[in-house]
């Protein structure tokens, strides 16, 4: 039972390490498409001081990519929250991701319970 037990463990650890990639990959896609509309915005106002006429279209907006939530592994979590007296951690407020936590938590049932109303979700140890 304890290898089943270690192999579930590492299937969420790497089911982890999947949504953190991907969220590396959509930050960095995000950020290159910000850097392209500047560099677009650039370009259109360097025709419009050359031609004395405005270019015509929408202005791109630029903003700054989100910053990420801290992104544990299945061990790690369980000892941040084995380390409070509730066995809860808020994870808007601790600064986790809740993607990678909901991941985890639906990946072991009857270890991690997502819970919270609204926008401060909270997950809770079970054991």
């Amino acid at each position: 039972m304890s290898t089943n037990l270690s192999s579930l463990d590492r299937i969420a650890d790497l089911k982890a390490q999947i949504a953190a990639i991907e969220q590396g990959a959509i930050r960095e896609l995000i950020e290159k498409r910000n850097t392209l509309s500047r560099e677009l915005a650039a370009v259109d106002a360097e025709i419009a001081r050359l031609t004395g006429k405005p270019v015509d279209g929408a202005k791109p907006r630029a903003s700054a990519p989100k910053a990420a939530g801290k992104s544990p592994s299945l061990q790690e979590l369980k000892a941040i929250i084995a380390a409070d007296p509730e066995k809860t951690l808020n994870i808007r407020k601790g600064g986790y991701d809740l993607r990678n936590i909901k991941v985890l938590a639906q990946a072991n049932p009857g270890l991690l319970q997502l819970g919270g109303k609204g926008a401060w979700p909270t997950v809770k140890l079970m054991k």
